[in-house]
């Protein structure tokens, strides 16, 4: 069994990230498909999935069990490519570099959910040009 650091530090980055992101779409409705739910992420290279559960409009983040009704499953970087839309999910599960088990339709919805507001958007130029400051 690999041993997991503590969750703390990464709930208390990423859970506020999480809402401010989300915000928008929580207001409107379009996660009420995730309320009471549990999506679990497993990246082959972290110590263990996590999971994500949305209650009373507040994200809960904590290592995945069996309360994850879906997992969706990858290496980090297909992951990673998932969530900041840079590559097609349908594509990725496709190719097998991601893979979703449990309830797909759950799954399908987080991935649809992901493809509408990616979590972060990158720069298409680099930040420093070459030669320069």
């Amino acid at each position: 069994m690999k041993l997991r650091p503590p969750l703390t530090p990464l709930r208390l980055t990423v859970l506020p990230l999480l809402l401010r992101h989300f915000r928008q779409p929580l207001e409107n409705g379009e996660l009420a498909f995730m309320q009471g739910r549990t999506v679990a992420f497993s990246a082959y290279e972290l110590p263990g999935a996590l999971q994500l559960t949305l209650l009373q409009d507040r994200f809960q983040l904590d290592w995945a069990d069996e309360r994850a009704e879906a997992t969706l499953s990858g290496a980090l970087a297909a992951l990673c490519q998932v969530g900041l839309a840079q590559a097609d999910g349908d594509a990725l599960f496709f190719q097998r570099r991601l893979s979703m088990e449990g309830d797909t339709e759950l799954a399908l919805e987080v991935k649809s959910l992901l493809a509408r507001y990616p979590l972060a958007r990158l720069p298409s130029w680099p930040l420093l040009s070459p030669g320069g400051r």
